[in-house]
């Protein structure tokens, strides 16, 4: 996005008042100006599979395994085609986040025991 555009909606969000569309407004301009991907997803809003890997940031054939297992929900439209509602994109990944810090939480407690024991060898 070019930086004009930027400086525009930095413009906009500072004519807001305080509160939550000033700082969503704030949060995305933050964003652009460092160069990272930005997604305005709608909560009633349906995705396809590959809008919906590029949020979860797994590539869509693993969105796919994701999607056969029913660990995500998801519609089919037409003959064959997927859809997945926003809302349950945004619970799975969610629960996905909650999974990943309790395993980082396990392994750390798992080194904290490690470096115990090689203590008492000292």
């Amino acid at each position: 996005m070019p930086a004009t555009e930027i400086t525009v909606l930095e413009d906009a969000f500072l004519q807001l008042p305080d509160g939550a569309l000033r700082t969503t407004l704030e949060n995305l301009s933050l964003a652009l100006r460092e160069g990272q991907d930005t997604f305005v997803v709608c909560e009633k809003e349906d995705l396809t599979p590959a809008e919906a890997a590029k949020l979860l940031g797994v590539s869509r054939t693993h969105l796919y395994k994701i999607l056969d297992s029913g660990a995500l929900a998801h519609h089919v439209v037409g003959a064959r085609d997927r859809r997945i509602a926003a809302t349950d994109l945004f619970t799975y990944r969610a629960r996905m986040l909650a999974m990943q810090k309790r395993h980082a939480e396990a392994a750390a407690r798992t080194d904290d025991l490690d470096d115990l024991a090689l203590d008492e060898f000292d």
